[in-house]
């Protein structure tokens, strides 16, 4: 991969390049401490990856990212001194569409190798990432979808993100009221170390509240849980949500696919399954076999996509029911817990005439 650097700390960028310069796979596109050069040179030489400190003095790094993704997209990977630290001006850069965050290597730090290999792994996963492509595009499905009998309490709403995840999340859940009963599960492409984190920084922007799924655990009406190991998360056969190390060959864990297709074979009630912005195709194979077993399923518009790959792959794949823009899933979610005994294809009619 071709890497670019911007970090406005010139002990970090020398690490950063010895780190680049000793594997054989990546090379360094360019480097630079300021904002405007990065967007400049994101226009002339667009590199595979940025490794970006948002706190850099010529202009906000969320600002960087922001133009970045709407005028020259590109994988953005957060490497600041200290994510926990600095969690606030992180969790923005998700939100603009920084795919993933790492501490900075530190070379006296007692953790250095630690780091050095968290951020090498992290570098290796995006890359993989942005070169695999598994799906295959089709015409249609021919699938009836069963009606939705469940009680709002019964309805689990499965939401998978990546890429800008953190920032649909936000809009998403401060559009639904406090008394929303239907228990929600998410999977974002996050390190563990952050999910913490994350959490507490949706509580801010949520009425419902959000906390880490703990395996054993129950979905929860009312309730908002974030999957929170680096492992998959799944439903059991008994109902239950568990972490599991298997299957071993995909990119990210938690991976959406995974969790889906553990839904569409183990719960027993309705399902609402939601893909947001996101890069890569994680979750559209899971998305067509939640939508072959009754599901109703939404994917996030490309206008309000921060980075248009998760939804766009569902939507080929032919398992997308509707595609919204962000501000209005939480209109369709209220319509459909307030629906009776509904059919599922017909949930679109419902909500477009209630808008």
């Amino acid at each position: 991969m071709r890497i670019a650097i911007l970090n406005n700390k010139r002990a970090a960028r020398q690490q950063l390049i010895k780190i680049l310069s000793g594997c054989s796979s990546h090379e360094l596109a360019w480097c630079t401490d300021s904002g405007h050069e990065a967007k400049e040179r994101c226009v002339n030489d667009l590199p595979d990856l940025i490794l970006m400190d948002p706190l850099i003095r010529d202009i906000g790094g969320v600002a960087v990212v922001r133009h970045i993704m709407a005028l020259t997209p590109c994988p953005i990977l957060i490497v600041i001194g200290s994510v926990e630290q600095w969690s606030e001006i992180v969790f923005q850069a998700l939100a603009a569409g920084a795919i993933d965050a790492v501490n900075t290597p530190a070379l006296n730090s007692i953790n250095y190798r630690q780091a050095e290999q968290s951020l090498l792994r992290k570098i290796n996963i995006i890359e993989v990432l942005t070169k695999n492509s598994t799906i295959k595009t089709i015409d249609s499905i021919d699938v009836c979808l069963n009606p939705i009998n469940d009680r709002p309490e019964k309805n689990l709403i499965a939401i998978g993100c990546s890429s800008g995840g953190p920032g649909a999340l936000a809009s998403l859940l401060s559009n639904l009221p406090r008394d929303f009963q239907s228990p929600i599960q998410v999977i974002q492409h996050i390190d563990a170390e952050f999910t913490s984190g994350l959490v507490q920084w949706l509580n801010v922007k949520s009425a419902l509240p959000v906390e880490l799924t703990v395996s054993g655990a129950m979905p929860t009406p009312g309730k908002v849980l974030l999957s929170a190991a680096n492992m998959h998360l799944i439903m059991t056969p008994a109902g239950l949500l568990e972490y599991c190390a298997e299957p071993s060959d995909t990119p990210y864990r938690p991976s959406v696919d995974v969790f889906y297709k553990s839904l569409a074979q183990h719960w027993k009630h309705s399902v609402t399954a939601i893909l947001l912005s996101g890069m890569c195709d994680d979750g559209a194979h899971g998305m067509l076999e939640l939508r072959c077993k009754g599901a109703y399923t939404i994917a996030q518009d490309e206008a309000t996509s921060t980075v248009y790959g998760m939804p766009k792959a569902a939507l080929e794949l032919g398992a997308v029911v509707d595609v919204l823009p962000i501000h209005r899933i939480a209109d369709a979610l209220k319509v459909n817990e307030n629906a009776c005994s509904v059919d599922a294809s017909s949930i679109n009619a419902t909500f477009v005439a209630q808008i």
